[in-house]
Protein backbone atom coordinates (compact mmCIF):
# COMPACT_ATOMS: atom_id res chain seq x y z
CA UNK A 1 0.00 0.00 0.00
CA UNK A 2 1.70 2.99 -1.28
CA UNK A 3 0.26 6.87 -0.58
CA UNK A 4 0.66 9.27 -3.83
CA UNK A 5 -0.40 12.85 -4.08
CA UNK A 6 -2.70 13.47 -6.40
CA UNK A 7 -3.06 16.99 -8.53
CA UNK A 8 -1.08 18.75 -11.19
CA UNK A 9 2.12 16.36 -10.53
CA UNK A 10 -0.30 13.49 -11.63
CA UNK A 11 1.47 11.05 -14.57
CA UNK A 12 0.15 12.04 -17.90
CA UNK A 13 -0.07 7.93 -18.95
CA UNK A 14 -1.70 7.66 -15.42
CA UNK A 15 -4.62 9.89 -16.52
CA UNK A 16 -5.49 8.30 -19.75
CA UNK A 17 -7.06 5.46 -18.62
CA UNK A 18 -9.32 7.63 -16.43
CA UNK A 19 -10.68 9.81 -19.66
CA UNK A 20 -11.36 6.49 -21.26
CA UNK A 21 -13.44 5.40 -18.13
CA UNK A 22 -15.40 8.16 -17.69
CA UNK A 23 -16.22 8.74 -21.45
CA UNK A 24 -17.63 5.19 -21.55
CA UNK A 25 -19.47 5.68 -18.07
CA UNK A 26 -21.23 8.88 -18.48
CA UNK A 27 -24.76 7.44 -19.18
CA UNK A 28 -23.94 5.26 -15.97
CA UNK A 29 -23.24 7.79 -14.24
CA UNK A 30 -26.34 9.81 -14.84
CA UNK A 31 -28.48 6.64 -14.34
CA UNK A 32 -26.38 6.59 -10.73
CA UNK A 33 -27.16 10.48 -9.99
CA UNK A 34 -31.15 9.81 -10.69
CA UNK A 35 -30.98 6.58 -8.16
CA UNK A 36 -29.04 8.88 -5.97
CA UNK A 37 -32.03 11.72 -5.98
CA UNK A 38 -34.88 9.04 -6.16
CA UNK A 39 -33.61 7.48 -3.03
CA UNK A 40 -33.07 11.03 -1.39
CA UNK A 41 -36.25 12.88 -2.15
CA UNK A 42 -37.68 9.47 -0.60
CA UNK A 43 -36.60 9.98 3.05
CA UNK A 44 -37.89 13.95 2.43
CA UNK A 45 -41.16 13.69 0.81
CA UNK A 46 -43.07 11.45 3.60
CA UNK A 47 -43.30 14.73 6.01
CA UNK A 48 -45.50 16.15 2.86
CA UNK A 49 -47.34 13.38 2.60
CA UNK A 50 -48.16 12.40 5.56
CA UNK A 51 -51.25 13.76 6.27
CA UNK A 52 -53.14 12.44 3.03
CA UNK A 53 -51.48 9.36 4.26
CA UNK A 54 -52.81 8.76 7.67
CA UNK A 55 -56.21 10.14 6.34
CA UNK A 56 -56.76 7.53 3.98
CA UNK A 57 -54.70 4.20 5.62
CA UNK A 58 -54.81 5.48 8.93
CA UNK A 59 -52.16 4.75 11.69
CA UNK A 60 -52.29 8.89 13.45
CA UNK A 61 -53.81 7.58 16.30
CA UNK A 62 -50.63 6.54 19.57
CA UNK A 63 -47.97 8.57 17.68
CA UNK A 64 -47.33 5.12 15.37
CA UNK A 65 -46.94 7.29 12.16
CA UNK A 66 -43.33 7.99 13.59
CA UNK A 67 -42.79 4.49 11.86
CA UNK A 68 -43.37 5.49 8.79
CA UNK A 69 -40.17 7.66 8.88
CA UNK A 70 -38.09 5.79 11.80
CA UNK A 71 -38.64 2.11 9.83
CA UNK A 72 -37.22 4.18 6.97
CA UNK A 73 -33.71 5.50 8.62
CA UNK A 74 -33.16 2.14 10.82
CA UNK A 75 -34.12 0.32 7.79
CA UNK A 76 -31.34 2.23 5.57
CA UNK A 77 -28.71 1.93 9.00
CA UNK A 78 -28.80 -1.77 8.38
CA UNK A 79 -28.49 -1.79 4.78
CA UNK A 80 -26.11 0.85 4.16
CA UNK A 81 -22.58 -1.07 5.96
CA UNK A 82 -24.25 -4.33 4.04
CA UNK A 83 -24.39 -2.61 0.69
CA UNK A 84 -20.60 -1.41 1.03
CA UNK A 85 -19.27 -4.84 1.78
CA UNK A 86 -21.10 -6.14 -1.29
CA UNK A 87 -20.05 -3.45 -3.24
CA UNK A 88 -15.98 -4.16 -2.72
CA UNK A 89 -17.37 -7.70 -3.42
CA UNK A 90 -19.51 -8.25 -6.43
CA UNK A 91 -19.13 -6.38 -9.71
CA UNK A 92 -21.03 -2.86 -9.46
CA UNK A 93 -23.72 -3.24 -11.73
CA UNK A 94 -25.32 -6.50 -9.21
CA UNK A 95 -25.66 -3.99 -6.16
CA UNK A 96 -26.98 -0.96 -8.53
CA UNK A 97 -29.57 -3.02 -10.51
CA UNK A 98 -30.35 -5.12 -6.96
CA UNK A 99 -31.19 -2.24 -4.90
CA UNK A 100 -32.97 -0.17 -7.83
CA UNK A 101 -35.15 -3.00 -8.28
CA UNK A 102 -35.81 -3.10 -4.84
CA UNK A 103 -36.71 0.27 -4.61
CA UNK A 104 -38.93 -0.30 -7.52
CA UNK A 105 -40.91 -3.05 -5.71
CA UNK A 106 -41.62 -1.09 -2.47
CA UNK A 107 -42.65 1.72 -4.58
CA UNK A 108 -45.23 -0.26 -6.34
CA UNK A 109 -46.04 -2.18 -2.48
CA UNK A 110 -46.44 1.81 -1.32
CA UNK A 111 -48.64 2.92 -3.88
CA UNK A 112 -51.11 -0.12 -3.47
CA UNK A 113 -50.81 -0.44 0.06
CA UNK A 114 -54.36 -0.73 1.77
CA UNK A 115 -53.29 -0.61 5.54
CA UNK A 116 -50.94 0.93 7.66
CA UNK A 117 -48.93 -2.46 8.43
CA UNK A 118 -48.19 -3.13 4.83
CA UNK A 119 -47.42 0.89 4.01
CA UNK A 120 -44.67 0.62 6.51
CA UNK A 121 -43.47 -2.58 5.53
CA UNK A 122 -42.69 -0.57 1.93
CA UNK A 123 -41.00 2.06 3.50
CA UNK A 124 -38.78 -0.33 5.86
CA UNK A 125 -37.63 -1.90 1.82
CA UNK A 126 -37.54 2.07 0.91
CA UNK A 127 -35.22 2.15 3.66
CA UNK A 128 -33.22 -0.61 3.12
CA UNK A 129 -32.70 -0.29 -0.92
CA UNK A 130 -31.94 3.43 -0.45
CA UNK A 131 -29.18 3.43 1.87
CA UNK A 132 -27.86 0.64 -0.82
CA UNK A 133 -28.86 2.85 -3.61
CA UNK A 134 -26.60 6.02 -2.08
CA UNK A 135 -23.35 3.64 -1.84
CA UNK A 136 -23.92 2.28 -5.17
CA UNK A 137 -24.33 5.93 -6.47
CA UNK A 138 -20.87 7.25 -4.53
CA UNK A 139 -18.66 3.95 -5.22
CA UNK A 140 -19.92 3.94 -9.04
CA UNK A 141 -18.50 7.19 -9.66
CA UNK A 142 -15.74 7.29 -7.54
CA UNK A 143 -14.23 4.03 -9.41
CA UNK A 144 -15.72 5.76 -13.11
CA UNK A 145 -13.99 9.15 -12.43
CA UNK A 146 -10.99 7.48 -10.23
CA UNK A 147 -8.93 9.75 -7.90
CA UNK A 148 -7.97 12.84 -10.60
CA UNK A 149 -11.46 13.39 -10.79
CA UNK A 150 -13.08 11.98 -7.55
CA UNK A 151 -13.69 15.18 -5.91
CA UNK A 152 -15.13 17.06 -8.60
CA UNK A 153 -17.87 14.25 -9.01
CA UNK A 154 -18.71 13.42 -5.63
CA UNK A 155 -19.13 17.19 -5.37
CA UNK A 156 -22.11 16.92 -8.08
CA UNK A 157 -23.46 13.65 -6.30
CA UNK A 158 -23.74 15.72 -2.77
CA UNK A 159 -25.56 18.60 -4.45
CA UNK A 160 -27.87 15.61 -5.45
CA UNK A 161 -28.70 16.03 -0.99
CA UNK A 162 -29.72 19.74 -1.50
CA UNK A 163 -31.58 19.47 -4.16
CA UNK A 164 -33.89 16.71 -3.18
CA UNK A 165 -34.40 18.83 -0.07
CA UNK A 166 -36.19 21.40 -1.98
CA UNK A 167 -37.65 19.02 -4.45
CA UNK A 168 -38.90 16.25 -1.98
CA UNK A 169 -41.39 18.17 -0.42
CA UNK A 170 -42.42 20.78 -3.51
CA UNK A 171 -42.95 17.49 -5.97
CA UNK A 172 -44.79 15.57 -3.39
CA UNK A 173 -47.07 18.37 -2.71
CA UNK A 174 -47.66 18.84 -6.63
CA UNK A 175 -48.78 15.20 -7.10
CA UNK A 176 -50.37 14.76 -3.91
CA UNK A 177 -52.58 17.25 -5.00
CA UNK A 178 -52.88 16.45 -8.73
CA UNK A 179 -53.57 12.83 -8.46
CA UNK A 180 -53.37 11.48 -4.79
CA UNK A 181 -50.62 10.70 -2.39
CA UNK A 182 -50.27 6.91 -4.33
CA UNK A 183 -48.21 8.37 -7.30
CA UNK A 184 -45.58 9.84 -5.41
CA UNK A 185 -44.60 6.14 -5.46
CA UNK A 186 -45.73 5.11 -8.73
CA UNK A 187 -43.86 7.34 -10.41
CA UNK A 188 -40.68 6.04 -9.19
CA UNK A 189 -41.38 2.94 -11.31
CA UNK A 190 -40.72 4.04 -14.82
CA UNK A 191 -37.54 5.90 -13.19
CA UNK A 192 -36.02 3.04 -11.59
CA UNK A 193 -36.64 1.16 -14.99
CA UNK A 194 -34.04 3.20 -16.45
CA UNK A 195 -31.97 3.15 -13.70
CA UNK A 196 -31.78 -0.87 -14.11
CA UNK A 197 -31.80 -0.59 -18.02
CA UNK A 198 -28.99 2.42 -18.38
CA UNK A 199 -27.02 0.54 -15.88
CA UNK A 200 -26.71 -2.58 -17.32
CA UNK A 201 -26.11 -1.68 -20.73
CA UNK A 202 -23.50 1.41 -20.08
CA UNK A 203 -21.72 0.60 -16.83
CA UNK A 204 -18.34 -0.60 -17.63
CA UNK A 205 -17.64 -4.11 -16.19
CA UNK A 206 -15.53 -3.84 -12.73
CA UNK A 207 -11.94 -6.49 -12.98
CA UNK A 208 -12.91 -8.84 -9.76
CA UNK A 209 -10.31 -7.63 -6.75
CA UNK A 210 -8.28 -10.06 -4.73
CA UNK A 211 -7.24 -10.09 -1.46
CA UNK A 212 -9.36 -9.52 1.22
CA UNK A 213 -12.78 -9.71 -0.91
CA UNK A 214 -12.95 -13.27 -0.45
CA UNK A 215 -13.29 -13.42 3.35
CA UNK A 216 -16.68 -14.11 5.25
CA UNK A 217 -18.92 -11.66 6.11
CA UNK A 218 -18.24 -9.77 9.41
CA UNK A 219 -21.48 -10.75 11.30
CA UNK A 220 -20.20 -9.52 14.49
CA UNK A 221 -19.38 -6.23 13.38
CA UNK A 222 -21.97 -5.99 11.51
CA UNK A 223 -24.68 -6.56 14.37
CA UNK A 224 -22.50 -3.90 16.31
CA UNK A 225 -22.57 -1.60 13.52
CA UNK A 226 -26.26 -1.82 12.65
CA UNK A 227 -27.29 -2.55 16.55
CA UNK A 228 -25.25 0.55 17.60
CA UNK A 229 -26.58 2.95 15.24
CA UNK A 230 -30.09 1.64 15.52
CA UNK A 231 -30.43 2.58 19.13
CA UNK A 232 -28.62 5.43 18.99
CA UNK A 233 -31.33 6.70 16.33
CA UNK A 234 -34.58 4.95 18.44
CA UNK A 235 -33.12 6.48 21.59
CA UNK A 236 -32.65 9.97 20.09
CA UNK A 237 -36.72 9.47 18.64
CA UNK A 238 -37.48 8.06 21.84
CA UNK A 239 -40.40 10.51 22.47
CA UNK A 240 -42.20 10.12 19.02
CA UNK A 241 -41.58 6.02 19.44
CA UNK A 242 -42.93 6.25 22.89
CA UNK A 243 -40.00 4.77 24.89
CA UNK A 244 -40.11 8.09 27.42
CA UNK A 245 -37.01 9.67 28.42
CA UNK A 246 -35.32 7.30 30.28
CA UNK A 247 -35.62 4.50 27.27
CA UNK A 248 -34.56 6.76 25.12
CA UNK A 249 -31.64 7.49 27.29
CA UNK A 250 -30.64 4.02 28.17
CA UNK A 251 -31.12 2.91 24.23
CA UNK A 252 -28.83 5.77 22.70
CA UNK A 253 -26.16 4.69 25.53
CA UNK A 254 -26.76 1.03 24.94
CA UNK A 255 -26.11 2.26 21.16
CA UNK A 256 -23.02 4.34 21.28
CA UNK A 257 -21.19 1.34 23.34
CA UNK A 258 -22.06 -1.00 20.82
CA UNK A 259 -20.22 1.51 18.23
CA UNK A 260 -17.26 2.17 20.26
CA UNK A 261 -16.48 -1.59 20.65
CA UNK A 262 -16.31 -1.55 16.51
CA UNK A 263 -12.96 0.36 16.80
CA UNK A 264 -12.04 -2.29 18.75
CA UNK A 265 -13.47 -5.56 16.48
CA UNK A 266 -14.01 -3.66 13.34
CA UNK A 267 -12.11 -3.32 9.55
CA UNK A 268 -14.12 -5.94 7.47
CA UNK A 269 -17.43 -3.07 7.70
CA UNK A 270 -15.77 -0.17 8.79
CA UNK A 271 -11.77 0.40 7.79
CA UNK A 272 -9.69 0.62 10.34
CA UNK A 273 -8.22 4.30 9.21
CA UNK A 274 -12.01 5.98 10.53
CA UNK A 275 -11.46 4.07 13.57
CA UNK A 276 -7.73 5.00 14.66
CA UNK A 277 -5.96 8.56 15.25
CA UNK A 278 -6.27 9.35 11.04
CA UNK A 279 -6.87 12.12 8.81
CA UNK A 280 -10.18 9.77 8.06
CA UNK A 281 -11.40 9.74 11.15
CA UNK A 282 -11.21 13.78 11.52
CA UNK A 283 -12.89 13.70 8.32
CA UNK A 284 -15.94 10.95 10.37
CA UNK A 285 -16.08 13.30 12.90
CA UNK A 286 -16.49 16.05 10.88
CA UNK A 287 -19.17 14.86 8.54
CA UNK A 288 -21.61 13.82 11.88
CA UNK A 289 -20.63 17.57 13.14
CA UNK A 290 -21.96 19.11 10.27
CA UNK A 291 -25.00 17.19 9.40
CA UNK A 292 -25.96 17.54 13.18
CA UNK A 293 -25.85 21.14 12.70
CA UNK A 294 -27.87 21.51 9.20
CA UNK A 295 -30.69 19.40 9.97
CA UNK A 296 -31.37 21.15 13.53
CA UNK A 297 -31.00 24.15 11.49
CA UNK A 298 -33.48 23.51 8.85
CA UNK A 299 -35.97 21.12 11.40
CA UNK A 300 -35.59 22.84 14.65
CA UNK A 301 -35.40 26.39 13.97
CA UNK A 302 -38.09 26.52 11.69
CA UNK A 303 -40.25 25.77 14.67
CA UNK A 304 -38.59 28.21 16.93
CA UNK A 305 -39.32 30.66 13.81
CA UNK A 306 -43.30 30.05 13.63
CA UNK A 307 -43.68 30.30 17.62
CA UNK A 308 -42.47 33.65 17.19
CA UNK A 309 -44.73 34.79 14.66
CA UNK A 310 -42.61 34.32 12.11
CA UNK A 311 -44.77 33.90 8.79
CA UNK A 312 -44.83 30.77 6.93
CA UNK A 313 -43.54 32.02 3.43
CA UNK A 314 -40.24 33.60 5.60
CA UNK A 315 -39.66 30.28 7.02
CA UNK A 316 -39.93 28.51 4.06
CA UNK A 317 -36.97 31.07 2.46
CA UNK A 318 -35.27 29.91 5.55
CA UNK A 319 -35.24 26.45 4.78
CA UNK A 320 -35.28 26.96 0.78
CA UNK A 321 -31.73 28.88 1.52
CA UNK A 322 -30.33 25.88 3.37
CA UNK A 323 -31.14 23.79 0.75
CA UNK A 324 -29.71 26.15 -2.28
CA UNK A 325 -26.85 26.52 -0.17
CA UNK A 326 -25.88 22.95 0.29
CA UNK A 327 -26.00 22.71 -3.85
CA UNK A 328 -23.69 26.05 -3.96
CA UNK A 329 -21.22 24.37 -1.59
CA UNK A 330 -20.84 20.98 -2.71
CA UNK A 331 -20.12 22.71 -5.77
CA UNK A 332 -17.24 24.93 -5.24
CA UNK A 333 -15.95 22.51 -2.75
CA UNK A 334 -14.63 19.59 -5.75
CA UNK A 335 -12.50 22.33 -7.32
CA UNK A 336 -10.79 23.29 -4.46
CA UNK A 337 -10.23 19.83 -3.12
CA UNK A 338 -8.69 19.17 -6.52
CA UNK A 339 -6.34 22.17 -6.64
CA UNK A 340 -6.12 22.84 -2.90
CA UNK A 341 -6.39 20.39 -1.07
CA UNK A 342 -9.11 18.95 1.63
CA UNK A 343 -8.47 21.79 4.73
CA UNK A 344 -9.53 25.24 2.87
CA UNK A 345 -12.81 23.52 2.16
CA UNK A 346 -13.07 22.26 5.36
CA UNK A 347 -11.71 25.62 7.48
CA UNK A 348 -14.18 27.76 4.89
CA UNK A 349 -17.54 25.06 5.74
CA UNK A 350 -16.29 25.48 9.71
CA UNK A 351 -16.58 28.52 9.55
CA UNK A 352 -19.97 28.97 7.54
CA UNK A 353 -21.15 26.37 9.79
CA UNK A 354 -20.12 28.61 13.16
CA UNK A 355 -21.67 31.78 11.85
CA UNK A 356 -25.09 29.85 11.23
CA UNK A 357 -25.07 28.17 14.66
CA UNK A 358 -23.93 31.94 16.35
CA UNK A 359 -26.71 33.57 14.22
CA UNK A 360 -29.53 30.67 15.37
CA UNK A 361 -28.54 30.73 18.97
CA UNK A 362 -29.03 35.06 18.59
CA UNK A 363 -32.24 34.66 16.77
CA UNK A 364 -30.64 36.86 14.43
CA UNK A 365 -30.48 37.06 10.85
CA UNK A 366 -32.42 33.62 10.10
CA UNK A 367 -31.96 33.47 6.76
CA UNK A 368 -28.57 34.10 6.78
CA UNK A 369 -28.23 31.28 9.55
CA UNK A 370 -29.99 29.03 6.78
CA UNK A 371 -27.98 29.96 3.76
CA UNK A 372 -24.87 29.79 5.91
CA UNK A 373 -25.82 25.98 7.09
CA UNK A 374 -26.12 24.77 3.86
CA UNK A 375 -23.32 26.08 2.55
CA UNK A 376 -21.20 24.84 5.40
CA UNK A 377 -22.85 21.05 5.19
CA UNK A 378 -21.77 21.26 1.58
CA UNK A 379 -18.42 22.10 1.88
CA UNK A 380 -17.59 20.01 4.61
CA UNK A 381 -19.66 17.03 3.65
CA UNK A 382 -18.69 16.64 0.05
CA UNK A 383 -14.65 17.07 1.37
CA UNK A 384 -14.54 14.82 3.99
CA UNK A 385 -16.15 11.83 1.81
CA UNK A 386 -13.25 12.67 -1.16
CA UNK A 387 -11.04 12.52 2.12
CA UNK A 388 -12.56 9.00 3.21
CA UNK A 389 -12.33 7.64 -0.43
CA UNK A 390 -8.83 8.86 -1.15
CA UNK A 391 -6.91 7.43 1.99
CA UNK A 392 -9.17 4.04 1.42
CA UNK A 393 -7.96 1.14 -0.31
CA UNK A 394 -9.01 0.53 -3.66
CA UNK A 395 -10.75 -2.91 -2.31
CA UNK A 396 -12.45 -0.91 0.45
CA UNK A 397 -14.18 2.05 -1.48
CA UNK A 398 -17.29 -0.22 -0.69
CA UNK A 399 -17.11 0.04 2.97
CA UNK A 400 -15.12 3.65 2.91
CA UNK A 401 -18.46 5.14 1.44
CA UNK A 402 -20.89 3.29 3.29
CA UNK A 403 -19.42 4.41 6.46
CA UNK A 404 -19.43 7.73 5.30
CA UNK A 405 -23.05 7.50 4.57
CA UNK A 406 -23.91 6.27 7.88
CA UNK A 407 -22.75 9.09 9.59
CA UNK A 408 -24.47 11.07 7.76
CA UNK A 409 -27.33 9.37 9.06
CA UNK A 410 -26.44 9.28 12.73
CA UNK A 411 -25.68 13.51 12.41
CA UNK A 412 -28.94 13.73 11.38
CA UNK A 413 -30.94 12.23 13.74
CA UNK A 414 -28.70 13.50 16.13
CA UNK A 415 -29.21 17.04 15.10
CA UNK A 416 -32.97 17.18 14.68
CA UNK A 417 -33.74 15.05 17.78
CA UNK A 418 -30.97 16.32 19.86
CA UNK A 419 -31.81 19.80 19.69
CA UNK A 420 -35.30 19.47 19.71
CA UNK A 421 -34.92 17.24 22.84
CA UNK A 422 -33.27 20.44 24.40
CA UNK A 423 -35.07 23.16 23.11
CA UNK A 424 -38.03 21.33 24.95
CA UNK A 425 -36.52 21.23 28.19
CA UNK A 426 -36.09 25.01 28.15
CA UNK A 427 -39.44 25.49 27.28
CA UNK A 428 -39.89 24.58 30.65
CA UNK A 429 -37.52 26.87 32.47
CA UNK A 430 -36.65 29.48 30.23
CA UNK A 431 -38.61 32.33 28.46
CA UNK A 432 -39.46 32.19 24.60
CA UNK A 433 -36.85 34.47 23.77
CA UNK A 434 -34.56 32.45 25.52
CA UNK A 435 -35.12 29.18 24.20
CA UNK A 436 -33.10 29.61 21.07
CA UNK A 437 -30.00 29.51 23.47
CA UNK A 438 -29.93 25.75 22.75
CA UNK A 439 -28.37 26.34 19.78
CA UNK A 440 -25.30 27.64 22.08
CA UNK A 441 -24.95 24.09 22.29
CA UNK A 442 -24.53 23.70 17.98
CA UNK A 443 -21.77 26.25 17.66
CA UNK A 444 -19.90 23.91 20.55
CA UNK A 445 -20.76 20.74 17.86
CA UNK A 446 -19.26 23.00 15.31
CA UNK A 447 -15.89 24.06 16.87
CA UNK A 448 -15.29 20.60 18.76
CA UNK A 449 -16.29 18.37 15.89
CA UNK A 450 -15.83 20.08 12.63
CA UNK A 451 -13.38 23.37 12.70
CA UNK A 452 -10.94 20.98 15.29
CA UNK A 453 -10.59 18.33 13.12
CA UNK A 454 -10.58 20.75 10.00
CA UNK A 455 -7.35 22.70 10.92
CA UNK A 456 -5.73 19.24 11.34
CA UNK A 457 -6.68 17.96 8.00
CA UNK A 458 -4.21 17.36 5.15
CA UNK A 459 -2.23 20.33 3.08
CA UNK A 460 -1.87 17.96 0.41
CA UNK A 461 -4.43 15.55 -1.45
CA UNK A 462 -3.36 12.06 -1.08
CA UNK A 463 -4.61 9.14 -2.21
CA UNK A 464 -3.84 5.20 -0.89
CA UNK A 465 -3.85 2.58 -3.21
Amino acid sequence: MTSSAVGAGARPNAAAPARSTVAGGKVAVAAAVLALLLAAMDATVMGTVLPSVLSDVGGGSGGGYAWLVSGFMLAQVAGTPLAGWVADRLDDRVLAVGSTLVFLGASVLAGVAGSFGVLVAARVLHGLAAGAIVVSSYVIVGRVFGPERRAKAQSMLSMVWGMAAVLGPVVGAAVTEAWGWRWVFFLNVPLCAFVVLATVLALPKREAASGQQHSGFPAGEYLLVTGGSALVLVGLQGGELGLGTIGGVLAAVTGLVALALVRRFGGGLVPHQILARTPSAGAALATVGACVVMYATVTVLPVRLAASGTSTTQIAVVVGLAALGWVAGSAVTGGLVAKHGYRPSMLAGALALLISATLSATGELAWLAGMTAGIGTGAVTATTLALIQDQSPPEQLGVATSAATMLRNLGSAAGVNGIAALTAALATTAHQGQQNRAFWVLAAVVVVAVLAPAVAAPRRRTTTG
